[in-house]
């Protein structure tokens, strides 16, 4: 059984639909569990029913279930990671592993969800010896180291962190339509840091320097509180690398 086959439940959360209100489109409810440190460094777990926000998606949806982490100790399957342990970063070395979010996707397709989550499988050795070892099967919203001479052009920089999914190309990465109930998780430090993924550079939790100013500030409210360590956004740290859109990347690639 793949690591993207080893299944949850469904919860009856993530099938009810939230109506916003008089002609909104219906918003289904899904269900996110955090494990996270308070302020003190006491431990607090707890399960949220919210709206499924792309903003609040983007926290919960990196890593499938059986992803190995890179860990001082070794690697750790991401399921077995806990907020104090310490994490191997490709840039800053050992970092305090702070929030863990994890979440279910659903198959489902209907009128609120015409497309079904997609998932990203790096098949071993497709980006160099041991990257990733084994297959990697990232979330749809994972984002990956990318390094490209375009990078320079639009950012100034040698590097970015760009969607795993725009680097799709149906043979050494493959996109995977869900078609199970599918646990995805995702990790923040005390800043943004590159992890390493069954060996392979992927992003820490970060929800960009912008993020508040694109939520209402009810959405932000909901946001915060399952962050159980900041009082505030400047509370997720400096982001030491840039983002690229799919687009970016298509677009440096085809030339």
């Amino acid at each position: 059984m793949g690591t993207h086959d080893r299944l949850v439940p469904p919860s009856p959360w993530q099938i009810r639909p939230l109506h916003a209100g008089p002609g909104d489109e219906p918003m289904p409810r899904r269900r996110y569990e955090v494990s996270g440190l308070c302020p003190d460094g006491y431990p607090q777990h707890f399960v949220r029913a919210l709206p499924a926000e792309p903003h609040i998606d983007e926290a919960f949806c990196a890593f499938a279930h059986g992803t190995l982490i890179a860990t001082p100790g070794g690697p750790v399957a991401v399921e077995d990671l806990h907020p104090g342990m310490m994490l191997s970063t490709a840039d800053a070395g050992a970092r305090r592993l702070i929030w863990v979010g994890s979440t279910v996707l659903m198959p489902m397709t209907d009128a609120l969800r015409p497309v079904p989550p997609m998932l990203t499988r790096l098949t071993a050795d497709s980006l160099g010896l041991g990257r990733p070892m084994p297959d990697l099967i990232l979330g749809p919203r994972a984002r990956m180291l990318f390094r490209h001479p375009g990078c320079h052009d639009i950012l100034g920089t040698g590097a970015a962190f760009g969607p795993a999914s725009a680097l799709v190309d149906g043979v050494a990465l493959i996109g995977l339509r869900v078609t199970r109930p599918t646990r995805v998780f995702h990790l923040a430090l005390e800043a943004q840091h590159i992890l390493l993924a069954n060996g392979v550079e992927v992003e820490s939790y970060h929800p960009g320097e912008n993020a508040a100013d694109l939520m209402d500030p009810a959405a932000r409210l909901r946001f915060l509180a399952l962050f159980p360590h900041l009082y505030g956004f400047e509370g997720f740290g400096p982001m030491s690398l840039p983002r690229l859109t799919a687009f970016e990347m298509e677009r440096m690639r085809a030339a």
